[in-house]
C-alpha cells in the first residue's frame, strides 16, 4: 500500500486527534517517511492465502482476544 492515500471521513474532533496523534510522532521521527519502500511481505504467497484466511475467517481475532483476556495490557500494544 506504499504511495497509496487513504481519503477518510471523521467527525472534526477525531481528525483533530488524528492529527495531533501524527505530529507528535513524526516529531518523534516514528514516522516512516511517505516516499519510503513499501512495506513488503517476507511470507511465501502460499503462507499469505493461509494467513488472509485466518483473517477472513476471525480466527486472528479470535486468538488476538484471548492473549488479551489473558493478558489486558496488551489490548493497547
Amino acid at each position: 500500500m506504499g504511495g497509496m492515500a487513504l481519503q477518510m471521513r471523521s467527525d472534526p474532533e477525531l481528525a483533530a486527534i488524528v492529527e495531533r496523534a501524527r505530529r507528535r510522532a513524526q516529531e518523534a521521527d516514528e514516522l516512516q517517511p511517505a516516499d519510503g519502500p513499501p512495506n513488503e511481505s517476507v511470507l511465501e504467497p502460499a503462507a499469505r492465502e493461509i494467513v488472509a484466511c485466518w483473517v477472513r475467517d476471525g480466527g486472528y481475532g479470535h486468538a488476538v482476544a484471548e492473549v488479551v483476556a489473558d493478558d489486558p495490557d496488551l489490548a493497547d500494544q
